[in-house]
């Protein structure tokens, strides 16, 4: 409809009639009062005189309501009603007729029209009231369709928006709604950016685009937008001359925390009022979608955290039982051997590991080989050793984890740099991640422990905490395994180093008081340290104190001093340092056997295992004291005595009165805490004074202590030291 003028289409091909109509409505100030259609400058008329003309003029021109003559040239009859309802569509029509006949104007009611008048019946009052009437009814009709569709558009909207995921799709099926069927053509959505902490467009339709500036708009500097949604309650509305140019209206629907619906108006009067609480409605659907999808990813993230939580429980009470069953097998496991069996059988045992090795490596040549291996059962047994070699190849985590000493760990084979040999050596055994650790002990590396899975992503934060801690487990084991046996094992290897090129406190304290020095006894502490003890030959106890203090040496006492041959002798009792030989060889699974300074040679004895890595402690040894060199290596048997030759050993030892003085003793409860009798009453009992029962008691003990301590330092049997 026109602003300026009711567009009012007359079809009568009769010339007077056609007069005697206009005549009747040229008061056009009375009929557009009554009409009341907001005109503002009188009535239009367009008078055509066939059917197919007044076709055309309801095509080419907008139209508020149409005065049909049903005898027409081209046309006659209700059959000319229906021509022009299939054209006017929702333009009123109403029929005017010379036939004063009932049934015609109830026919042609009930084909669309919404008056029917008879020309010779009709006054100026009639007329202005039929065209008002039908003008008013069709307003109606046009609202309550209007209303209809958007209601069928809002209905459509809301199954849409349940199916929205995410807060841009539902700005984006709101906005399509808008463009394509809510019969709004300038809408936007902006939603509150939590870390932007601003108003972001998430939608918006081609015109909302063209005609606002939504950045100003949203602007948290004073944005009609940003107040909005601050503010939050009623909807705001900019209109007149506040509103952006061209629109007539500007609303803004705040939506709680979400953000704000934008919606214009270009028409003059602004948004209706039914226009305007439909649209108040979309924007309580679009908050109530906003809503479900907050709690829809709230709940998703509960249930993503509820199902992570639960997977890290089941792979932390996966590795606490292959913790578990492994700490037990080591407890049993007494040798190296058993200990790498145990772990590569335990570890390739549990899922999702399908491969576990430990490798050794050649320092010198840089050559990777295989220790200990379980798993990988799909590997044919004769192509073992060449599929381990490809896994370990140029490149490799295992090489990586031996030359750096650093865990190294591949979630995803394929994404692991460059496609190199050793990943499509495990692409082709089925392994899709896998962890390499060194088995580091002290400065001592026991191997690399290599373990593989058939998933990707296997190997997290709190899975690879547990096996470096683990790894850690190993070498220690490895460590103590080894060292037990250099203490008490049958079959030891001696390692004889050249250390006269050292920088040994003991080699060095030699050389300043040109003197020897030999240290064939050590006390293996508690807490795992060592005690010498250092006898010298031919320097005053005086003059070896005043040359230790100038050294680095730890504890130091002297314990005795006497002269043999006419040489001053002085045996004394020193700690170890940090970087002494006997702290090298104890932190390493090796035994100190001796170590010896003077006449122009400065000797270390190290005992390991027999089935100990030689070469690994030896490069070790030579890392931490530069200078040394290994002269000899030998293999050496000691002697094994039964309980009865000790005792027999014993007896053999003691006088009968130092036997008799001990047995009273320890039958007397001597040695009890409290003591049962003290030294005076047994003495009384064996007729003998306290001194002399004193004297024999220590003598036996002394003795005792003999035989105990000093049995590896017999001569070798059947020739085993070669």
């Amino acid at each position: 409809m026109s602003s300026e003028a009711l567009e009012l289409l007359l079809i009568e091909d009769n010339p007077g009639d056609a007069r005697l109509i206009e005549e009747m409505l040229r008061d056009a100030e009375t009929l557009l009062e009554r009409v009341d259609l907001g005109a503002s400058s009188g009535l239009r008329i367009h008078n055509e005189t066939t059917l197919e003309d007044g076709a055309d003029r309801l095509d080419e021109s907008d139209v508020d309501v149409v005065l049909l003559d049903l005898g027409l040239p081209d046309s006659s009859g209700l059959e000319t009603l229906t021509s022009i309802i299939d054209v006017a569509e929702l333009v009123p029509v109403i029929v005017l007729t010379g036939l004063q006949d009932e049934r015609v104007g109830i026919e042609a009611i009930k084909r669309g029209a919404q008056d029917y008048l008879v020309k010779n019946e009709v006054s100026s009052d009639l007329l202005v009231r039929s065209i008002h009437h039908a003008v008013e009814r069709n307003r109606q009709e046009r609202e309550r369709t209007h209303r209809h569709e958007q209601l069928e558009a809002l209905n459509r909207l809301t199954r849409e928006l349940m199916d929205a995921e995410s807060p841009t799709a539902v700005s984006e099926r709101v906005v399509t709604a808008a463009q394509e069927r809510l019969g709004l053509p300038v809408m936007a959505v902006a939603l509150y950016d939590d870390e932007a902490a601003a108003l972001r467009t998430t939608g918006g339709t081609a015109d909302a685009d063209e005609l606002l500036d939504l950045d100003a708009l949203l602007s948290s500097d004073g944005g009609a937008g940003w107040r909005a949604f601050a503010e939050g309650g009623d909807p705001t509305t900019i209109d007149g001359e506040a509103a952006p140019d061209p629109l007539s209206e500007l609303a803004l629907f705040p939506m709680a925390r979400h953000g704000v619906l934008v919606v214009g108006e270009t028409a003059s009067g602004g948004i209706s009022s039914a226009d305007f609480d439909f649209v108040g409605t979309v924007a309580g659907n679009v908050e109530a979608a906003l809503d479900r999808v907050e709690r829809e990813r709230e709940r998703e993230e509960r249930e993503r955290l509820l199902e992570e939580q639960n997977r890290t429980l089941e792979r932390l009470n996966r590795i606490n039982d292959i913790i578990r069953s492994i700490s037990r097998a080591l407890v049993r496991a007494s040798t190296r051997q058993e200990i790498e069996t145990v772990v590569c059988e335990q570890l390739a045992d549990a899922g999702p590991y399908g491969l576990a090795w430990i490798a050794e490596h050649d320092h010198s040549t840089g050559d990777i080989s295989v220790r200990e291996l379980a798993g990988g059962e799909h590997d044919p047994v004769d192509e073992v050793d060449r599929g381990i070699a490809a896994l370990a190849g140029t490149g490799s985590p295992v090489e990586r984890a031996a030359e750096q000493r650093e865990p190294q760990v591949v979630n995803d084979v394929l994404d692991d740099g460059e496609f190199d040999g050793w990943q499509r050596a495990a692409l082709d055994r089925g392994y899709h991640a896998m962890a390499s650790i060194p088995l580091v002990y002290e400065d001592a590396m026991y191997g690399v422990l290599n373990v593989y899975a058939d998933q990707t992503g296997v190997f997290g934060d709190l899975e690879q905490a547990v096996l470096d801690e683990l790894a850690d487990t190993i070498a220690y084991a490895i460590n103590a395994a080894e060292s037990k046996k250099a203490l008490v094992g049958q079959e030891v290897i001696r390692l004889e180093f050249d250390v006269g090129d050292t920088e040994m406190p003991f080699v060095e304290l030699a050389r300043d008081l040109d003197c020897s020095l030999v240290a064939e006894n050590f006390v293996f502490r508690s807490d795992g340290g060592v005690r010498r003890f250092l006898s010298v030959r031919g320097a005053t106890a005086d003059g070896v104190s005043g040359a230790a203090e100038r050294l680095p040496l730890g504890e130091f006492g002297l314990v005795s001093e006497y002269e043999a041959d006419g040489d001053p002798v002085c045996l004394f009792r020193m700690g170890l340092t940090a970087d002494s030989p006997e702290r090298t060889m104890v932190e390493h699974g090796a035994r100190p056997h001796e170590l010896r300074a003077g006449d122009d040679e400065a000797v270390v004895v190290a005992e390991l295992g027999s089935d100990a890595a030689v070469r690994e402690f030896v490069e070790l040894f030579r890392d931490r004291h530069p200078g040394a060199s290994l002269v000899a290596q030998r293999t050496h048997h000691r002697s094994e005595s039964s309980a009865a030759q000790q005792r027999a050993s014993a007896a053999e030892a003691l006088t009968d009165r130092q036997i008799e003085a001990i047995r009273t003793a320890y039958f007397s409860g001597f040695f009890d805490r409290p003591r049962k009798h003290t030294g005076t009453e047994i003495a009384d009992a064996m007729g003998i004074s306290q001194p002399t029962f004193s004297h024999h008691l220590r003598e036996a003990q002394r003795k005792l202590c003999t035989v105990l301590f000093e049995q590896d330092a017999d001569p070798p049997i059947d020739g085993a030291d070669d």
